[in-house]
């Protein structure tokens, strides 16, 4: 085996280079930064990391959390129900925690995180809660990477850490009035003769409660015009807790499909899977709700409209007309504690119509 020695690699990281036998082998320090990748380099030496690699000789600890987090990308990613999440959290993650040991990921590395995230000089500024969120995942990776069949390091060098709290739930929903300035709004956008996409989502999300990963995933072959009815799922989609459901199509949102369908220009109900929180941002400013228009090529910032909003929205209005908890949750595709807890505050005359019938009327007070 020959000597170690720390090289920079054509990408701009630091690597260890040596070999065994014939064999060229390396080890990245996970850093741009000389003075980093040196300290790294003489830990890694210290801990054997090139007699046998990281599993053998130090327990994992010399593995960087983007090394990590390749390995849980590319076995658990597939699995999930929106990969493209992972992706969005990693790009945030990624320049803080991706050059850490797993064992650096510790209490003070959280808090210097949530700091820069909740400031702003960590991408966009973002509420606690999304850092827990974003945190919860980190912590996810590196358990994944512990666990069977991985074992790529023991479970006990992960740093209990202290989370920042949860928020409060989301309880923004919209009354009809909001709802019809943002069709009103959305129209106004058109860009020629056909729905816009805007459009489109908007009405589908409000008039079925779908999530946006299935509207934007709905094909035209699973709208059954004949029996009046989206499938919302399909065949070969790995099962979640996100389960999608079977909707029926409403009086309202037959005539937006039907002229969606004719204006179709591929199998796609949205036409493509771009993003559309964006757009939705921009209809909410055009219907009047806080916020500015952004400079051209600029992102817009948030309006508190959003897919998540549109969805309790939907299920809000369901459950404040008498719709039951468990059509709701048929509905939803949650489980039925899910709907009650959150939505059962929003069907008041249950209770009385209920204890009404207790003694149907049948019982006369004494004079």
């Amino acid at each position: 085996m020959s000597t170690p020695t720390l090289g920079i690699a054509d990408n701009g990281y630091f690597y260890a280079y040596w070999s065994e036998g014939r064999r060229s082998r390396r080890k990245s320090m996970g850093t741009k930064d000389r003075v980093v990748a040196e300290a790294r380099f003489g830990q890694w030496l210290l801990l054997g990391g090139h007699r046998g690699g990281p599993q053998e000789e130090d327990g994992g600890s010399s593995l960087t959390v983007a090394d990590c987090w390749a390995v849980y990308s590319a076995k658990h990613g597939p699995e999930t129900a929106s990969p493209e999440t992972l992706d969005y959290i990693w790009a945030d993650l990624e320049p803080h925690f991706g050059p850490l040991l797993v064992p650096q990921v510790d209490q003070d590395a959280v808090d210097r995180y949530v700091d820069l995230r909740t400031k702003g000089k960590l991408g966009r500024k973002v509420k606690p809660q999304t850092c827990r969120k974003e945190l919860t995942i980190l912590f996810a990776c590196l358990r994944f990477c512990a666990e069977k069949p991985q074992r790529m390091f023991p479970a006990s060098i992960i740093e209990k850490v202290k989370l920042p709290p949860a928020g409060a739930p989301r309880d923004r929903w919209l009354r009809t009035e909001e709802i019809q300035r943002l069709i009103d709004a959305a129209a106004r956008m058109r860009r020629g003769p056909r729905l816009s996409r805007g459009e489109r989502f908007l009405w589908i999300a409000l008039e079925t409660a779908a999530r946006r990963e299935a509207i934007m995933d709905l094909t035209w072959d699973r709208v059954d015009f004949e029996i009046n009815v989206i499938h919302f799922d399909t065949p070969d989609r790995r099962q979640t807790n996100k389960r999608r459901a079977a909707v029926p199509i409403s009086r309202s949102l037959r005539p937006i499909l039907e002229r969606a369908y004719r204006e179709r220009k591929n199998d796609l109900v949205m036409g493509n899977k771009g993003a559309i929180w964006a757009t939705i941002q921009l209809i909410a400013i055009e219907a009047g709700f806080e916020g500015e228009k952004p400079e051209r090529g600029q992102k817009p910032k948030a309006t508190g409209i959003s897919p998540h909003v549109l969805r309790h929205t939907a299920a809000t209005h369901m459950a404040r007309r008498g719709v039951s908890l468990y059509d709701i949750a048929k509905v939803l595709g949650n489980s039925f504690q899910v709907v009650e807890r959150t939505y059962a505050k929003w069907c008041p005359d249950q209770p009385e119509r209920t204890v009404d019938l207790i003694s149907a009327g049948l019982l006369e007070a004494a004079e």
